[in-house]
């Protein structure tokens, strides 16, 4: 016999008040927030425990991320010394590797590898100096443009990795402030994307990040920006855009996605989003706009999810 939940027999769970306060923090993205564990029931110390042990988990992977693209940053400026030695003649120089293979290691190989090519074709094409000067050059610019891509963008998805998007917001703001124009930002979020990963295998959850890319730049313009911000969440920045009209492209974005086919072995898997925008406002940052488009992502998806919600 199945208990009426209306009855005044039916129990009702009460969560610890510091368990709220501490999830809403870390979904306000403050990560470095730690729930007291001072004079705490057994229940309630047990709540602030798995709050504590998100949050520090979360400090972690956002530190190591922001960690990597300066040191990937750092080193780009390393590389692009190395290559003007060699555009000047120099092929004696070489890059040290440290064999971990991550993405520093792999620019290494790639420069060491060009500069060894270079340095043979030099070596046995010299009657043709000025023919090889010219492919050099080529190389060269080829390499550099490789090497700019590598450090901008997110490998997975193709977009805009978060050091590069807050440099192009930035100089957005700056435009749109001289020349008073609007600018629509979006936040976009896959729904039940954990679900996508537990069920299916990462490899589906990564198929599916890439083909959400591919269906917003397919609805975007050419001048509107998209960026991986972390896991499975997407910034749009749409510059001259106004918030309504930034609804109405979003809900095109929307329908695209609901067109993607993720196939696990025979079985197709429906990929759906909620998404936030709003209207940035000078004086303020980016960053406050980025903060109202989430909170209206949340909206959508306290709403229902697989919906647009838009707040001037």
């Amino acid at each position: 016999m199945k208990r009426d939940p209306h009855s005044s027999t039916a129990k009702h769970v009460v969560l610890p008040a510091s368990f709220i306060e501490g999830m809403t923090h870390i979904r306000q993205g403050d990560f470095s927030y730690r729930v007291s564990r001072k004079d705490l029931s057994e229940t309630e110390d047990s709540a602030a425990s798995l709050v504590n042990s998100i949050a520090e988990e979360l400090d972690r992977l956002q530190r190591s991320t922001v960690e990597k693209e300066h040191r990937l940053s750092s080193f780009i400026e390393t590389l692009s010394q190395t290559l003007t030695q060699v555009a000047s003649g120099d092929f004696s120089v070489e890059v040290p590797r440290d064999y971990s293979g991550d993405a520093a290691d792999v620019l290494a190989y790639l420069v060491n590898t060009t500069v060894s090519e270079i340095a043979a074709m030099v070596e046995g094409s010299r009657q043709h100096a000025e023919e090889n000067k010219d492919r050099l050059e080529q190389l060269v610019e080829s390499r550099t443009m490789e090497l700019r891509i590598l450090a901008t963008t997110d490998s997975l998805t193709q977009t805009l990795n978060r050091h590069r998007f807050f440099e192009v917001a930035e100089e957005e703001c700056a435009r749109s402030r001289r020349y008073n124009r609007s600018m629509a930002v979006a936040m976009l979020d896959l729904d039940r994307f954990k679900e996508i990963n537990d069920h299916h295998g990462h490899s589906v959850g990564d198929d599916a990040l890439r083909f959400t890319a591919k269906a917003i730049r397919k609805i975007l313009r050419q001048q509107d920006h998209v960026c991986r911000y972390g896991g499975e969440e997407f910034v749009i920045l749409m510059p001259e855009t106004e918030a309504r009209c930034g609804f109405n492209v979003l809900e095109r974005v929307r329908g695209e996605i609901k067109n993607i086919d993720v196939r696990s072995g025979e079985e197709s898997v429906p990929i759906r989003v909620s998404i936030g925008v709003t209207e940035w406002h000078p004086p303020e940052s980016i960053e406050q706009a980025i903060k109202r488009a989430d909170e209206n992502m949340y909206k959508a998806k306290a709403a229902g999810r697989d919906r647009v919600v838009m707040t001037p």
